[in-house]
């Protein structure tokens, strides 16, 4: 498969896609609070190991009981180069801190209960892309049709899960402060690291997770965490 087909497959059919494809996201800026964040991003093979191109490792059920081996993903800000496909407007939510100014990042100054939001909305290419995971908390409102969404890093003398359970219990969005939050954090990948990224169908937004132990090389499990419990792919 090359980028271009990635592409196809993952806005097309992100389920089928994020069950076996490691998709490793690279985060971006997004500048403006309480808006839409629309950024250029590409697609891409990451760089293969054993001489294989794009190959690190995955493989995913072919014929006859046989494993494929399979390629691996980057989704990244900027152009394509190389063997990449570009996106040209895909929704970003940024990493915040939630105290402290790690890495030039937001800083919530410790109170999670007047966030403010990355929407989802009708426009770009229906992609959302946010940083990859490890110990932070992707949460989420629904504002009709669109989602409000933070990616939360705990900073500060905060644990990954009790960032979790603030989070999920008194967290809000200062624009809604009677709307609770959903969550995907350390008690849904109580090891290794996560992806989320979100695909827009039909003007419906869903977000998926992949959870991996090294390092997005291969996959430990797929979710749909929205809409709906979370469902394993």
């Amino acid at each position: 498969m090359d980028s271009a087909a990635a592409r196809a497959q993952l806005l097309a059919h992100p389920e089928t896609f994020l069950k076996h494809y490691p998709v490793k996201c690279a985060g971006a800026a997004a500048p403006n609070q309480n808006a839409v964040n629309l950024r250029l991003y590409n697609i891409s093979k990451r760089q293969g190991l054993a001489n294989v191109d794009g190959h690190r490792g995955a493989t995913r059920p072919g014929l006859f009981g046989y494993q494929r081996e399979i390629s691996s993903w980057i989704l990244q800000p900027g152009a394509a180069v190389g063997n990449g496909t570009t996106i040209n407007q895909a929704h970003v939510v940024p990493m915040v801190n939630h105290l402290g100014v790690q890495y030039g990042c937001l800083n919530l100054l410790g109170n999670v209960t007047a966030m403010p939001y990355y929407e989802l909305d009708g426009t770009g290419d229906g992609l959302m892309v946010t940083g990859e995971l490890s110990n932070c908390c992707f949460t989420w409102a629904v504002q009709g049709a669109n989602l409000w969404c933070i990616h939360v890093q705990p900073v500060g003398g905060i644990t990954p899960t009790g960032l979790q359970a603030a989070l999920a219990t008194t967290g809000r969005f200062a624009a809604a402060p009677h709307v609770p939050l959903a969550t995907f954090g350390r008690d849904e990948y109580p090891v290794g690291r996560a992806s989320v990224v979100g695909v827009r169908q039909a003007g419906a937004w869903s977000l998926y997770a992949q959870t991996s132990n090294d390092l997005l090389n291969t996959i430990s499990a797929a979710y749909r965490i929205y809409p709906g419990a979370m469902t394993r792919l």
